[in-house]
């Protein structure tokens, strides 16, 4: 325990998120699933995808939050708001990406990037998407991964409003099985404000193909850009092919 302790008092690397101020997961996940060497410092700010604020606003709030997390000497910064990058593209989220890195003064990235990241590294191209949201959620989805090479051939829009959480990991499984496609190489659960991750291992067994998350995915990203500083860290069967393959 004493060394434990000891690591994560005076870790090998940070890493700054900028987190939705609602969320309740990414937190508790990032804490069981990462090295015990890399620290995780967290702000919070109001994301509003779905029109509920406008863009400007939303960077806005962005870069002043890589600001504030960067004051705790991180070595790169997340920025995990999955919908509203989907709705600003590829562009504009790169344009973004590097206002939060000129802020935090570190490189930056988002959830989004790293969903691209890990299913391009699974190989896939074609998937099947499971996303909480309505139609229009599935849409946006759908244009942004068609912008970067990726084809959306299945999708379930589960509709759930606020009550995100709420699905259950066998509930999450069982969509993806409504989901998937012949053609789909792997399944993409979104949605960072979810169970979504504790249904990986159990959806990649009932579909025989790779699972990506939001926040499994935002972890691996993580680690593939600070890994030289970290322990080697024993795969995880939960975390899915991703961490065991890619």
């Amino acid at each position: 325990m004493i060394k434990d302790i000891d690591a994560m008092v005076r870790p090998t690397a940070r890493l700054g998120i900028i987190l939705s101020s609602g969320n309740r997961t990414l937190e508790p996940y990032f804490r069981a699933f990462a090295p015990v060497d890399l620290a995780i410092h967290v702000t919070r700010m109001r994301m509003g995808s779905g029109g509920q604020r406008p863009r400007e606003d939303i960077a806005k709030t962005a870069i002043a939050g890589a600001e504030l997390v960067g004051d705790t000497g991180i070595d790169a910064v997340l920025l995990q708001g999955t919908g509203i990058m989907m709705e600003r593209g590829p562009t504009g989220e790169a344009e973004l990406v590097a206002e939060l890195a000129k802020a935090a003064k570190v490189p930056a990235y988002t959830a989004t990037q790293a969903v691209v990241e890990s299913l391009k590294a699974l190989g896939a191209a074609r998937i099947a998407v499971v996303n909480p949201g309505n139609d229009g959620s599935v849409a946006r989805e759908r244009a942004y991964l068609d912008a970067v090479g990726i084809q959306v051939i299945g999708a379930a829009a589960l509709d759930l409003g606020d009550d995100t959480f709420d699905l259950t990991p066998e509930q999450w499984t069982a969509a993806s099985q409504a989901a998937d496609s012949d053609g789909a190489e792997a399944i993409f659960l979104s949605g960072s404000h979810t169970r979504a991750l504790e249904a990986i291992a159990a959806t990649e067994a009932a579909t025989g193909k790779p699972v990506v998350t939001s926040i499994q995915a935002a972890l691996w990203a993580g680690l593939q850009r600070l890994g030289d500083r970290l322990a080697p860290a024993p795969a995880n069967p939960a975390l899915g092919r991703l961490f065991t393959s890619a």
